[in-house]
């Protein structure tokens, strides 16, 4: 095996490693949000030329801390959406009711998929804070101008945290369920939801990472062993690998220098 063959045969095993690339079928993220939850942790891959004003907005919360104190996971209904955005702390939901909505983005996506991530709304022009999830691919979802979704989340994650989410309370008593009241939970936040809703899941903190590849090997293996450790986990096999090139490399040419002497 020459050189070369072996350099492509160690980059094709580092990306098949890593699985970076176009994974679920969706456009790879300009950045990706990391939230932490009650159910464990999950990624938001960020795509702006879905809905630049609403990829703005949601970074904008996260990096004020919006999700810091706690926000439930208030309506969950199974086949079709997660909705969240209200803070348990009173004072951060005031401190955002009286912050404009941002305008409507230009739809850009004719159908939603499982996993997408999209603002909610009462009305043209109306989003401020409320997120959700949407469960399965549906072609209703949209169809609304404020329903334009900002980002997507990996089938993995949808499986092991999204799909957990506690889900008897349902719908919204309108719909037949009996979730939280909305204007309750944003006046009263965690004391009113603690109380009444005592198996609520919520995000507990979320943040902005770079998009990389190798990202997705972290997450899954920081899951279990840390942050840190998952870091010096990946950097130390991917060293492991390109040294394993580089020695095989070695015993490449020698073996083809071997064979022309004895030519």
């Amino acid at each position: 095996m020459t050189r070369t063959n072996l350099y492509f045969v160690g980059i094709f095993a580092v990306l098949s490693l890593v699985e970076g690339i176009g994974e679920d079928h969706n456009p790879q993220p300009d950045y990706t949000i990391r939230c932490q939850s009650t159910k464990g942790p999950f990624v938001i891959n960020m795509v702006r030329a879905w809905s630049p004003r609403g990829a703005d907005r949601f970074k904008d919360l996260v990096e004020e801390g919006y999700f810091d104190d706690g926000v439930g996971m208030f309506r969950v209904v199974k086949g079709f959406l997660v909705q969240f955005g209200i803070s348990n702390n009173v004072s951060r939901n005031a401190a955002w009711e009286v912050k404009s909505p941002i305008p409507d983005d230009t739809r850009v996506l004719s159908t939603f998929k499982r996993g997408y991530v999209s603002f909610a709304g009462s009305g043209p022009n109306s989003r401020t804070t409320q997120t959700f999830i949407c469960y399965q691919d549906n072609n209703h979802l949209g169809n609304a101008p404020w329903e334009t979704p900002f980002g997507w989340i990996s089938g993995y994650d949808m499986e092991k945290v999204v799909d957990n989410f506690y889900s008897e309370y349902g719908d919204i008593p309108h719909f037949g369920g009996k979730c939280p009241d909305q204007g309750r939970y944003s006046h009263e936040g965690g004391e009113y939801v603690k109380k009444e809703f005592p198996n609520l899941d919520y995000i507990t903190s979320c943040r902005v990472t770079p998009k990389f590849i190798g990202a997705k090997l972290i997450e899954k293996t920081e899951e279990k062993i840390g942050t840190s450790f998952s870091v010096v986990l990946i950097a130390s096999i991917c060293l492991a690998l390109v040294f394993a090139i580089l020695i095989a490399s070695r015993w490449a040419i020698s073996g083809e220098g071997a064979a022309a002497k004895k030519d």
